[in-house]
């Protein structure tokens, strides 16, 4: 992949500005069936991958289906489970990246977890990518930005008290070794993307809010106080925080997993305007930045 210059299906990338055009529409790119030269055993659905993504939304899995349906070899494997496994192969500067992908069989931090611990034992991935959508409580974050979160921070835990809800919340952050790429791919690419000409978007890196309440109030207490505890905070969703837990719990015994981040395009403001009419286009941009984002997470194996 010419990453200086790449047009694949209306995405074009050419030095710091992405252009993403076109429609997304998984039907119209899927290969069902096995791998190439595969019986399509147990054994070859178990065969590792170096990254695994992870959906949730109708619209987020057929924006990442688009992007992996332009591998040579992009097939849909459905002997996990019954559900579908997008699997391809991207070129890098530095060899194949194997790629797999799924969607979660619903929306909250519980569900993400378990499929993300269902992602890691099946395909053994050096990083699990949660792509998909979020609503942005920063003003300058607008619909179809997209944020890379490098730290995210879990709003759900609280005390109950007279006064009013005490939360405890927790942020963590991404690995090392993912933070040193993001900074390769924005140093690279920078940080403006163009959905058609003239209309500009951009990619924001920082913290996210993460928890099962879906916030639809501007004046909501949760968004008060991610403010109060990180003043950086991007946006808000509902899937990160299962997977940041995960990798917490499994990182020490669970090689070759070496990190985790969310990649979201912005919806909405996670106000009273919050809907589903942005969904899509969302959606688009979070996938058009992970494809550019790709060839640079092929890891060696002495990093960290």
């Amino acid at each position: 992949m010419n990453l200086s210059s790449v047009s694949n299906s209306g995405i074009v990338a050419s030095g710091g500005t992405i252009s993403v055009g076109g429609n997304v529409s998984a039907e119209q790119h899927l290969h069902h069936g096995t791998a190439p030269g595969s019986t399509g055993s147990a054994d070859s659905v178990r065969r590792r991958a170096d990254v695994a993504v992870l959906t949730v939304l109708r619209e987020e899995m057929a924006a990442v289906a688009e992007v992996l349906s332009r591998a040579p070899d992009h097939w849909v494997d459905r002997a996990y489970g019954g559900a579908a496994v997008h699997r391809a192969t991207v070129s890098t500067p530095e060899g194949p990246l194997r790629v797999v992908a799924t969607q979660a069989l619903e929306p909250g931090t519980h569900s993400a977890l378990i499929a993300f611990r269902d992602l890691c034992q099946r395909f053994a991935p050096q990083l699990v990518l949660l792509v998909g959508i979020a609503g942005a409580v920063r003003a300058d974050v607008e619909i179809g930005d997209v944020v890379l979160a490098d730290e995210v921070i879990w709003y759900d835990s609280r005390r109950e008290t007279e006064d009013g809800p005490k939360r405890r919340g927790r942020i963590q952050a991404t690995a090392p070794v993912l933070r040193r790429r993001v900074n390769d791919f924005l140093v690279r690419h920078g940080t403006l993307f163009q959905l058609e000409p003239g209309r500009s978007h951009r990619i924001h890196r920082g913290p996210v809010g993460s928890g099962n309440a879906v916030v639809t109030d501007a004046g909501s207490d949760i968004r008060g106080w991610l403010v109060e505890v990180h003043e950086k905070v991007l946006a808000v969703e509902t899937e990160a925080g299962g997977l940041a837990q995960g990798f917490y719990e499994a990182v020490d015994g669970a090689r070759p997993l070496r990190g985790w981040m969310t990649i979201r395009g912005i919806s909405d403001h996670a106000d009273r305007q919050k809907g589903h009419r942005d969904h899509e286009l969302a959606s688009r941009h979070a996938a058009a930045v992970l494809e550019r984002l790709l060839p640079f997470l092929r890891l060696a194996p002495e990093e960290s």
